[in-house]
């Protein structure tokens, strides 16, 4: 991606998303001169109620120690992709990488940038490790590292000398998509 250009990065993109308002959001962002980044998951579980219905995994996966109760998908799908926006694959399930052995990592990334049609992947938690890096590298697939500079958009103001943002748009609304920018 480089950090020449504003990029705005949209994480955990998926059907349980709220597609209609992150795709407002994507447009306002390109309106703004910005490279929009769309990053897919493409399989996603069925939140339970009282949780953030957008959410790609219940929050609770996070305090397993074992990755394999992130594989226990619900669904699948691919949502519709604002015009102009970069596809990415943000993994076939949203684990931690670094916890998969390099046949597991080679199957996410290829299957999910298959899925996606997407030559650029975004690993959840911003985690990767060199088995990421070496099957990106021989596929010819661009990966996003956290480390190249990105800051969140939902942890930081608006500073229109950075260049690399991510955001989660379930976290926003059109509206305080929109202030973020002032």
């Amino acid at each position: 991606m480089g950090n020449d250009a504003l990029t705005i990065r949209f994480d955990d993109i998926s059907i349980n998303a709220d597609v209609t308002a992150a795709r407002s959001m994507a447009d306002q962002a390109m309106s703004q001169g910005a490279r929009v980044l769309w990053c897919i998951s493409p399989l996603v579980h069925d939140i339970p109620e009282g949780e953030d219905q957008q959410r790609v995994f219940p929050q609770i996966l996070k305090a397993y120690s074992d990755p394999s109760v992130f594989f226990h998908a619900d669904r699948c799908g691919i949502p519709s992709t604002p015009a102009g926006a970069v596809l990415a694959s943000h993994g076939l399930v949203h684990v931690d990488h670094r916890l998969l052995d390099a046949q597991a990592q080679w199957l996410s990334i290829i299957t999910s940038c298959s899925l996606v049609g997407a030559r650029v992947f975004v690993p959840p938690f911003n985690k990767w490790d060199t088995d990421t890096e070496t099957i990106c590298k021989r596929y010819n697939i661009e990966l996003v590292k956290f480390e190249d500079g990105w800051k969140s958009m939902d942890h930081h103001s608006y500073d229109p000398e950075h260049k690399l943002w991510y955001c989660h748009s379930r976290r926003w609304t059109v509206d305080s998509f929109r202030e973020w920018w002032k």
